[in-house]
């Protein structure tokens, strides 16, 4: 693994960016949906429901960004740098 990561020098292309920024986006819902799921578990003020809606909303959004990355690594959506 240690081969594969060698020699990687140079500016990411706008590509990559994008790649990286829709997983980074995706990643930090994912760790919102995680925060508010324990808080729907904890609370006391009937709030649980409404918390436990934005984290399906919330899921549903990461799941789309993933899938969004997926297809600008594969190729199928394409960022150009003017």
């Amino acid at each position: 693994m240690a081969d594969l990561i060698q020699n990687l020098t140079g500016p990411r292309t706008a590509q990559q960016e994008l790649f990286y920024d829709l997983e980074d986006s995706a990643s930090i819902i994912g760790w919102a949906v995680n925060q508010l799921g324990n808080m729907a578990q904890t609370t006391t003020d009937g709030n649980a429901p409404a918390l436990t809606k934005i984290c399906e909303l919330l899921l549903a959004e990461q799941n789309k960004l993933g899938r969004y990355a997926d297809e600008v690594k594969a190729g199928s959506i394409l960022r150009t740098v003017d």
